[in-house]
């Protein structure tokens, strides 16, 4: 696996309403999608960009909030929001294969998301002790 590109940067909000807002207003970044409510992972996303331009130049901010129980109630209790980066891969299988044979948990298995139009996802729990998401290439 060679990394290419970071997709996005989650960052855990408690309301997504007033940090979408902050993010527009006071830092100019651009809205790309609408607030997506998902389901299966108990959490609305909304995804952002620092300027209209074509994705591949630059890397998003996932703005992300617990809706319910989730794992981001977690990540905000302990006053940490940044939540996890997220790297495209051409094949989830292949990828989630190769960092469990370098000691990586899988922490929720491939799954569509609702944000990226039914991709699948699939986050790990590195070695090193941070969360990281990969992305199936669309």
């Amino acid at each position: 696996m060679k990394i290419k590109n970071i997709h996005h940067v989650g960052i855990a909000v408690p309301s997504i309403e007033e940090a979408l807002k902050f993010h527009l207003e006071a830092l100019g970044m651009k809205q790309v999608t609408d607030i997506v409510f998902d389901e299966l992972q108990k959490v609305k996303v909304v995804l952002l960009s620092p300027e209209e331009t074509n994705h591949e130049n630059y890397s998003y901010v996932e703005l992300v909030e617990s809706v319910g129980s989730s794992p981001v109630d977690q990540i905000l209790k302990q006053r940490n929001h940044l939540y996890h980066y997220c790297i495209e891969v051409s094949n989830l299988e292949e990828t989630l294969e190769k960092v469990r044979k370098e000691h990586a948990i899988i922490v929720l298995p491939p799954t569509p998301a609702k944000l990226f139009n039914d991709r699948r996802i699939a986050f790990i729990w590195t070695p090193a002790q941070y969360l990281l998401e990969f992305l199936e290439k669309g």
